[in-house]
């Protein structure tokens, strides 16, 4: 009798999952997805089709700032078990390691990636049958390695299984962070366990809950207190949607197509899409004004309205995104943009096309224009914990180190272009990040650096919790305002 086959949707998630394995937390992927596709969504209980894919990334202009996520899952079941393997990691490390009988870095990389994957199932994926989840990867192990791994693997996943217990529903408002044996799930609901596996301690036990590295629990808690870390952990656990919004300040509601397609945020002028991405794309194409970008990310260009510059640098400018919002909010100034990866600066070049007032330059074009713009964005490289809901791989690779090393990247670039802006003019320093040292710390050095001063700062917390509407959810971001003397 032939061995029993893991079936392919698991067996390939299983096997994407072995690539990660090796290099966590420095995940790597073959190309960009800013959402889970529809049957991946589905797959994972999220209602609707708010999706996006890596076609619609490259022609319907998605905010990378604020929009864009990693992973790059295949779609259907095996991308769902990828994509939510990806997202609770920490989560089902925690509770294999606790179910472990030897030390977890110890056990071979197939061995936890099956534990990994069935885990994310049982606790995250409760309409896949929990027989058919064990038997699949006790099954794709036995075909990897010896027999005895497969064992193995089968005693501790049904072990794990062992572990659910009932579901709370949302309106219980359960104090899930107080318990050792509970789980926040994105909907709301919270998995009580039938026996405590988390840690005494607080940031130990919420960085597992919610699948954060201790380090960033540990800072938010040291600069915010324990009740900020929370809600901006359990944040991160929401579904972001796609949302979209006009440039030239149009409203959404006027265009029959985006009616259909869309339903209004709670922040005046932004709707989120609820539509095919296929119908997104073409919406985008008829449309030049049309923008995806969270409300969060929009907030620094929105807040040059008062001013009349003559030329504008989007010094950072990525894919486009917030210069071509210039390029709107302004029509009558000379917006140029630039970025220093040529893959991106001939995105970029295409998306500047239906604007007559918006230039794609090469870094090197600026060092012959001292004190020449009116305006200078700087959106700089950031840690991303604003908009870690969307962004696996910032989440799970942000330490101490990693954040020294982005403000020095960050001065460097403001060092090389601060130069750029005209006597009277203004610099606006923007990112998705809410670290201090990025933000705050950064502007008051900069203004000193361009003998300014600082007229005005905001720093816009994330918005949503598990189980409220795609409406209510927004990113977090921070821009500030520099008067140049």
């Amino acid at each position: 009798m032939s061995a029993r086959v893991a079936t392919p949707a698991r067996a390939a998630a299983l096997t994407r999952i072995l690539g990660q394995v090796s290099c966590f937390p420095e995940l790597r992927f073959d190309a960009r997805s800013p959402r889970p596709a529809r049957e991946v969504r589905a797959a994972i209980g999220v209602g609707g089709d708010q999706s996006g894919d890596s076609d619609v990334r490259e022609s319907a202009q998605i905010d990378e700032s604020s929009q864009g996520e990693l992973p790059a899952p295949s779609g259907g079941l095996a991308g769902a078990i990828e994509f939510a393997t990806l997202r609770h990691w920490l989560t089902a490390e925690s509770i294999a390691r606790v179910m472990c009988t030897r030390p977890w870095l110890e056990v071979q990389p197939e061995v936890r990636a099956a534990l990994l994957v069935g885990a994310t199932q049982i606790f995250f994926m409760p309409r896949e049958p929990v027989h058919a989840v064990v038997d699949d990867c006790v099954s794709w192990t036995r075909g990897r390695l010896q027999a005895g791994a497969g064992g193995f693997v089968n005693a501790l996943l049904r072990r794990i299984a062992g572990l659910r217990g009932v579901l709370l529903p949302a309106s219980d408002k359960t104090a899930w962070w107080e318990m050792a044996d509970a789980i926040p799930l994105p909907d709301g609901t919270v998995l009580k366990l039938n026996e405590p596996v988390f840690s005494a301690d607080p940031i130990a036990r919420l960085s597992a809950q919610t699948s954060h590295p201790m380090a960033l629990i540990a800072r938010w808690s040291g600069a915010r207190g324990m009740a900020t870390a929370r809600t901006l952990a359990a944040h991160n656990l929401v579904q972001m949607p796609i949302v979209i919004h006009s440039g030239s300040g149009r409203s959404i509601g006027d265009d029959p197509m985006l009616a259909e397609h869309s339903v209004r945020h709670s922040h005046e002028g932004f709707a989120v899409w609820t539509g095919s991405t296929g119908d997104l794309a073409r919406a985008l194409q008829a449309r030049s004004d049309l923008i995806v970008q969270d409300p969060a990310s929009a907030r620094a260009v929105d807040s040059t309205r008062d001013l009349s510059p003559k030329r504008i640098l989007d010094a950072c400018a990525g894919r486009g995104t917030k210069a071509v919002q210039c390029a709107m909010r302004h029509p009558n100034a000379e917006v140029w943009a630039t970025d220093p990866d040529l893959q991106r600066l001939d995105t970029l070049r295409a998306r500047a096309k239906p604007f007559a007032n918006l230039r794609v330059v090469e870094l090197a074009e600026l060092g012959r224009l001292p004190r020449y713009f009116d305006l200078v964005i700087l959106d700089v490289p950031c840690s991303n914990t604003g908009v870690l809901a969307r962004r696996l791989e910032a989440r799970y690779r942000f330490t101490d180190r990693n954040l020294d090393e982005l403000t020095r990247l960050q001065r460097g670039i403001a060092d090389h272009h601060r130069g750029l802006c005209a006597p009277g003019g203004t610099l606006i320093w923007s990112t998705c990040s809410l670290d201090k040292a990025e933000n705050q710390d950064q502007v008051r050095w900069l203004a000193k650096q361009s003998g300014g001063r600082v007229v005005g700062d905001e720093e816009f917390l994330p918005q949503g919790a598990p189980g409220d509407p795609p409406s209510e959810c927004t990113d977090g971001a921070y821009h500030a305002r520099i008067a140049i003397a």
